[in-house]
This record gives structure tokens, sequence and C-alpha cells, in this order.
């Protein structure tokens, strides 16, 4: 029997919140455990999940902690939930002696000489802190979600006043020196800088230059709403100006989705000033014929061709024409693949935001209409994302997702949960997945998803296809990732843009069977 009780006005953070759960679960007796802050996106997925939230009134600071078992069994789960949240099994009870700063001021006592302040608050709280930080003449990475389009273009404005850089709001990946910070992959140094509006395109074009045998010495986020009119490209603009008077870096390269018409000249005018050669990938865009100094790609495995053929001194056109051939055999041998499941439709589950945007480019290019909760046109958005319809994208690291919640790259329970629901529904014929590794991500999270694929009760189908974003030095090892997905019978391949390609092909050759 599933009960909750809420908690009011007791905050915990989201990491805290999930290993409660996962050491409730481990109890025998209890079917399902869940933690969360009560926002409106927490209780519509928990009421999914047949919690009685419906006749709650809660608020953002309460804590609701749903457990499915038996009567007898709740009062001393529920109790073992509230010693767990004061007293976590998993921390050291030893006393450290290390100091701990609590303030940014604290902070900068033990590091005076720091230049970057890396913010990761609720958003709420975030802006406040970003500003004391510009004050302090420190550039900002603001990992941070939720943070308000006003407030986003007043620190922006700021930094460009005092020559800093504000990296985000919503920035999941840089590297500095070869560094990375928050979500990032294991890759060398090299001669390659990258801007970044997008935290898994810049994490997909670094993997693939890693296996291109090219480093990147530097990748500067900016945050997907840089890009957009309201905000000018402050923060794009700002790095490329940043990476041109590095010496060290011959290629410069910018990533995102298509810019407003005016940020995307300044962007492009700056790239073929900047005296080196550049590369920019707008993902959604018609392909562009090559400018003197600047080449145009719109898929993030061509803009890590064409950049890795101009660190070699190689021709581009040839890198890609020879990665267009690999396409067409994909997608041959996706329609061929395709014969004989059941269903009729496409699902895309992902953890990365640009990965879902450039896959369900790709599979509306072979299907048509692609719906979402991020959809490429805004008449294509999903009423209920619990719900999808048709082909449809689902991208579970979008805000309605992760407001007190943690990201599905850190957590992966709850997407693998909605594999299992999307897969057990005859209508579906493929079901296509990212896993992202790295630096923030979870510790095994292809285990997460074999067993929810492991787990699903269905004849004949459907067709499982992943692509894993990561590199053989990433903690969670690729080759170990790969070992475990192929085990349990899901087509794997070596690029986002070639899963999606063969996802796709696989339903539309049903189509015209």
């Amino acid at each position: 029997m599933k009960r909750v009780e809420v908690f009011r006005g007791e905050y915990y953070d989201s990491v805290t919140l999930m290993l409660v759960a996962k050491e409730l679960k481990k109890i025998e007796g209890v079917a399902d455990a869940t933690l969360n802050m009560a926002t409106q996106a927490n209780l519509h997925i928990m009421a999914y999940a047949s919690f009685p939230v419906d006749s709650i009134a809660a608020s953002p600071d309460d804590l609701i902690i749903g457990i499915d078992c038996s009567d007898d069994l709740w009062p001393s789960v529920l109790e073992k939930a509230k010693t767990y949240l004061v007293s976590p099994p998993w921390k050291s009870r030893e006393v450290s002696t290390e100091y701990n700063p609590k303030s940014l001021e604290g902070a900068l006592s033990v590091l005076p000489e720091a230049n970057l302040a890396l913010i990761s608050l609720p958003g709420r709280y975030a802006a406040a802190q970003a500003s004391r930080a510009l004050e302090r003449g420190l550039n900002v990475m603001l990992y941070s979600d939720n943070v308000s389009l006003e407030e986003e273009i007043r620190l922006k404005t700021l930094a460009k006043e005092k020559g800093l850089l504000v990296m985000g709001p919503d920035c999941g990946t840089a590297v500095i020196s070869g560094k990375g910070l928050g979500f990032s992959n294991v890759s060398p140094i090299g001669p390659v800088g990258i801007v970044s509006a997008s935290g898994t395109g810049l994490q997909e074009v670094m993997v693939q230059l890693n296996r291109l045998g090219v480093g990147v010495k530097h990748g500067l986020g900016t945050g997907g709403r840089d890009v957009k009119s309201s905000v000018g490209g402050i923060s794009s603009l700002a790095a490329i100006d940043a990476l041109k008077d590095d010496s060290e870096i011959s290629v410069i390269v910018a990533i995102g989705k298509p810019p407003s018409p005016e940020v995307r000249q300044k962007i492009t005018d700056s790239l073929k000033s900047s005296g080196k050669h550049a590369v920019a990938c707008f993902m959604g865009e018609s392909a562009r014929s090559d400018e003197p100094g600047l080449r145009y790609t719109t898929g993030l495995e061509e803009c890590a061709v064409v950049t890795a053929s101009l660190v070699r001194g190689e021709d581009p056109q040839l890198a890609r024409e020879r990665l267009w051939n690999d396409y067409r055999e994909v997608e041959t041998r996706g329609r061929r693949e395709g014969a004989g499941i059941s269903g009729r439709f496409l699902r895309g589950l992902f953890s990365g935001g640009t990965l879902c945007y450039e896959a369900a480019q790709v599979a509306g290019e072979l299907l048509g209409e692609v719906y979402g909760n991020a959809p490429l046109r805004e008449a294509l958005k999903l009423p209920d994302s619990l719900d999808p319809i048709e082909n449809s994208f689902i991208d579970y690291g979008e805000d309605e997702f992760t407001q007190g919640r943690l990201h599905p790259m850190i957590d992966p329970s709850f997407r693998a949960s909605q594999l299992k629901i999307q897969a057990e529904d005859p209508s579906v014929a493929v079901v296509l997945l990212d896993i992202v590794l790295g630096y923030g991500s979870a510790a095994n999270p292809s285990e997460e998803i074999v067993k929810a694929i492991n787990s699903i009760d269905r004849k004949n189908g459907p067709l499982f296809v992943a692509y894993v974003c990561g590199t053989e030095g990433d903690p969670q090892v690729y080759g170990r990732q790969i070992d475990l997905l192929e085990k349990a019978g899901v087509y794997l391949f070596e690029s986002n843009r070639r899963a999606a390609i063969f996802a796709a092909a696989a339903v539309a050759g049903k189509e015209k069977r």
C-alpha cells in the first residue's frame, strides 16, 4: 500500500533524498520509496506513480515521503527514513579537522588567488551569490538552473562591465586547462577551445575529438539562453574573445541550438575575425557553405570530425563525405534490423538535453512529426511529459523533472522506471537512450537501465538502442558500460547521431513494409 507523509518546512538537498530512498528500498517488504521536495512537478510525478498526493496542500519548502509497504511496516519504515535524514548511514562518523568554508569570504580566505567561483544552489538563492562573486572579481560558473532571465541578464551585464565571464545559469559542463568542472569527461589537453551553450553538446564533441586523438584545452559553457535576443550572446562573445587570446589554441568551436539572427551574426563575425580556424555547430539549421576562416556544421559528430581535420591539416570536406557514407550505412542497417519487431512508434528517453534535441531532429527527418517536452516546434509539445504519444522524445533533465530532484545523469532511477513503462507499451517499436559518463554522473548508470530492461514483461519487442557518451578514462569506464548494455541486447553506436539514425530508420522501415 502506498502512503505519504508531509514534513512542513524541512528542506533537504536532492542527493540526501536520493540516498535515503535507496536505503529504504533495501528493507524487506518495501516495494518502493521516494523522498522529494513538494514542488508541483514532483507531486505530479508521485501522483503518476499512484502515491496519494492529490489532496495534499504542500509547498516546495516541504518534504514529502512516499513509501509502498504494508500497513504494519509503515511506522517503522517512516521512522527509519527520519533517522537516516538526521544521521545518514553512509556518512563517516569521524570528526574532520579540516576547515570547510561555509561562505564565499571563507573560501577566499583559503584560496585568495582564486579567480573562479562555481555556484550550485537552488535557483532562488544562486543569483545573489553569483553577484557577490562578481563583485569580488571572480569569474562565475553558475551550475544552478531555475534562475530567472532578468537575473541572468543582470549578472552577465555586470560581468561584462568588469571584464569577467559568467558561464550559465544551467551551465552543467566546463573545462579549464583540461580540468573538468560539473559534468565532464576525461580527455587530454589539446589545441581546441570550445564555446558551448550546451552541456552534453560540449561533452559529445569532446568525446568524439578524444576518439579522433584530439584534445581540448578549454570548454566554456554559456547556458542555453545566452544566444537569445534578450541576453545578446554576452557570455558567448566574451568566451570567444578569451580563446582568441590563447596562443595554445589553434581551432575555436562554437556549439549550440540556432541563436537569434542578430546574435548569430555577432558570433560568426567574431569567429571569422579570430585569426584562427573556426567551426560553428548550430544544430537544427540548414546546411551552409563554408566561409573563409569559418566552417559550418549541423551535427555534433560532424563538428568533431571537421575540427579534427583542421587540427591535422586535412581536408574537412573529405572528412565530411566519409562520415556521411557511414550514416547511410547505419540507416540501411536500421531499416533491415527493424523487420519483425512489433509496435509502430519511437520513444527517445534522454538525460542530455542537447543529445535529445539532436536525436529528435534526426528522427523528424525520417519519421515526420516528433513530440516532446522540449520539441523542435512548440506545436509538438506534449501536454504531459509522463504520457508521451506516437513518436516522442523526453528530456528528463528539463526543469520540470529537476526542481527538487536530482538530474537523471546523477540519479538514473526515475528514467529507468519510465523506460520500463514505455517499453511495455505495445505501440512502441524502438526505445532510444543516451548514457552519459564522466565526473558528476552516476557511478554505474548502465546498471539501472539494464535492470529495467531485464524486468520488462513483453514478447517481441521493443528494440533498445543506445549511445554511451564517454571515454575509457572516465570513472565509470566506457568499456564496462558497453559490456553491460551489450549483454542486455542493446544496439550500441559510436555517436548520438548514429544511434538516432538507426532507431528512426528501424521504425521508418516498418512503416514502409
